[in-house]
């Protein structure tokens, strides 16, 4: 493995699509092989992000760990355990719709419901089951679906495009509101997200050993349920609007996890991603990803 033109490139984010900072991780086969994090205008510490449409796996995970045990099947109609929902949705339709729809004001197929279902479930709240099933064996200390005081201090600097001076710029963000209107948005660090993401990218099991999900569950997710921003088999794919990439390739054992805090990014600048995922299968030495890859949502 060679990552001197990935080096290159990202370095060089700032100068070619004028992107002000960037956070990524890299795993291949359960070993973090690349790690680089810049800002161009502040240093840069345990930053956290609304990992945005990314959070969407991890919550459908949640749910898949009370599946593979049997408590609930994915053709069970929700109406059994959620009162007024139509009696011809079942929890396959469930994931599918959640993991496809953006608006969060959706009535149905959204973070409430899934997270009042896997509650009904497993009989605990639903942040106690993420710790205590995904959080917490995988040592992702710095992962909440809750916003707090101490977790305020370290969101990450966002930015906005100003045409004035064609550039990006600081921009002071209300994070308490942009909690609130991102109502089931994981807030993470680069390094805890790809915690969970090798974790998925790897047939379900861990770094540290810890088994997420059997590599059946993690086939019939990536393959068969979630929306993902790929036609490629055995591979998930998430672009954020606000420029946030996550990539699980099952089959290649790649996972990439990019994160900054970009308001209202410039089309031509979410062809950067195409470039940073061949230069990663390249210079890792996998086999260049030759089918369609979708840059928006």
């Amino acid at each position: 493995m060679n990552f001197k033109d990935l080096t290159k490139f990202i370095n060089n984010i700032g100068k070619t699509y004028n992107i002000p900072c960037y956070d990524i991780s890299i795993y291949y086969d359960h070993v973090n092989v690349f790690r680089s994090k810049r800002n161009l205008f502040r240093s840069m510490g345990r930053n956290l992000y609304f990992m945005q449409s990314g959070t969407k796996i991890m919550t459908c995970v949640a749910l898949m760990r009370l599946v593979q045990a049997y408590k609930i099947s994915l053709n069970d109609k929700l109406c059994q355990y959620l009162t007024d929902f139509p009696e011809d949705i079942t929890v396959r339709t469930m994931i599918s719709e959640y993991s496809r729809i953006s608006d969060t004001e959706e009535k149905v197929f959204n973070f409430r419901n899934i997270r009042k279902l896997i509650e009904v479930v497993s009989g605990v709240p639903f942040e106690e089951f993420v710790a205590s099933q995904i959080t917490g064996p995988l040592k992702m200390k710095s992962t909440s679906f809750n916003l707090t005081s101490k977790s305020k201090k370290h969101i990450a600097k966002q930015y906005r495009f100003d045409e004035n001076s064609e550039s990006f710029v600081a921009h002071e963000a209300d994070v308490e509101a942009i909690a609130k209107k991102k109502d089931g948005c994981v807030l993470t660090t680069v390094d805890d997200y790809a915690k969970f993401c090798e974790a998925m990218c790897s047939g379900g099991v861990s770094q540290n050993g810890y088994r997420l999900l059997s590599k059946e569950s993690v086939d019939i997710l990536i393959n068969e349920l979630i929306y993902k921003e790929t036609e490629k088999e055995d591979a998930f794919v998430s672009v954020g609007r606000h420029g946030g990439l996550v990539l699980i390739d099952t089959k290649k054992k790649i996972t990439i996890v990019y994160a900054q805090y970009v308001k209202d990014m410039l089309l031509e600048q979410f062809e950067m991603y195409p470039t940073l995922r061949k230069l990663v299968y390249e210079c890792i030495g996998a086999d260049t990803w030759s089918m369609g890859y979708n840059v928006l949502p």
